[in-house]
């Protein structure tokens, strides 16, 4: 049985965004250290790095179809033991424990650990770096010439680099988490249109103002008119497609200053800054015309699909609650008159 409520979809892990950057620089630091290997003469340290490169090529591969946790732990294996084989092979000076530090943070950023986990393959990197320091030669294999430098150089470079992503992609999450929560606190999620709370703020400083300048507005408050028969005849997905053609159609046609909310149900509420109640009405009585024209379309079934509209004018000092009122009173005198019509009723004296 179809409910007609979208699938919730989980969003990609973020390690994976750090994962598909990543392995290209591993896959380039190390396909670099093979002829350098070569010819310092160290044929298994060579031999190695070849591996190395096809295990960060499969790290990328099964990150892709969606592993990313997988990815991640062969890359940690691999740096981990990439680690020890060199620092073993050429000494501390050489500088390839330092490949170990951007480790923790990586494995930190894996939203799809365990806390417990985290920790202990933070700790066991950590431990890892500690044992190298204390049983690895400060210089073994000798690095002659050109390569000495460009072996300390290349190892500080190149976890740092790796660091920097892992920082990156840390910043632009915790970002986009933030924009999410702030869109989610002022926004209607099904149609994308302000939620009750955040016009309600809106209310309140166009009040403030009006204290201040004097300068009126208005509310008006729309309805889909038998929203009730369109969710029993069609399903709560077409209602739900019928709200948003609704809110696409008064977003699309008000002007930038303006403001409209999903008020509640199939109600929504606009806010009309420096207008006053004839034009007001003209602006409500266009938009039902444009709805009674177009929304049937939209909404994609065969049966008319129409607003009712209730307008009322912050002209006086006054509460934003009682021109409120006033709006929701005309609107309900335009459904009582026969709906698909503008009602405007001037507040009680």
């Amino acid at each position: 049985m179809t409910t007609g409520i979208p699938a919730v979809v989980a969003p990609p892990p973020r390690i994976a965004a750090v994962v598909r950057y990543v392995v290209w620089v591993g896959i380039v630091a190390h396909a670099g250290f093979v002829p350098m290997f070569v010819a310092l003469g160290c044929p298994r340290l060579a031999v190695f790095n070849v591996a190395s490169v096809s295990v960060w090529i499969a790290a990328a591969l099964v990150s892709r179809r969606g592993r990313s946790t997988l990815a991640m732990g062969l890359i940690v294996v691999e740096v981990v033991v990439h680690a020890a084989l060199a620092v073993g092979t050429l000494g501390w000076a050489s500088g390839f424990q330092y490949y170990l530090l951007p480790l923790i943070p990586f494995v930190m950023f894996n939203d799809r650990l365990r806390g417990a986990t985290v920790v202990a393959i933070s700790a066991g990197v950590f431990a890892a770096l500690i044992a190298l320091r204390a049983v690895a030669p400060e210089t073994a294999g000798a690095v002659q010439g050109v390569f000495g430098p460009v072996l300390r150089y290349a190892n500080l470079a190149i976890p740092v680099l790796a660091l920097a992503l892992v920082s990156f992609y840390f910043r632009r999450a915790s970002t986009q988490a933030e924009q999410r929560m702030e869109s989610m606190a002022h926004t209607d999620p099904l149609t994308g249109l302000l939620n009750r709370r955040s016009m309600e703020q809106r209310l309140r400083e166009a009040a403030q103002l009006f204290q201040r300048t004097g300068r009126s507005f208005c509310v008006v408050m729309a309805d889909v008119d038998h929203f009730k028969r369109i969710n029993d005849v069609h399903g709560h997905e077409a209602g739900d497609r019928v709200l948003r053609s609704v809110a696409a159609l008064l977003s699309d046609r008000l002007r930038v200053h303006d403001a409209v909310a999903r008020w509640g149900g199939e109600e929504f509420l606009l806010l009309l800054p420096e207008t006053d109640l004839d034009i007001a009405r003209d602006v409500a009585d266009r938009l039902r015309a444009t709805a009674e024209a177009r929304l049937r379309e939209a909404a994609g079934f065969d049966q008319n699909v129409t607003l009712t509209f209730g307008v009322a004018v912050f002209d006086r000092p006054m509460r934003v609650d009682a021109c409120l009122k006033t709006a929701d009173e005309a609107l309900y005198a335009g459904k009582a008159s026969g709906r698909n019509r503008v009602v405007s009723t001037l507040p009680a004296a």
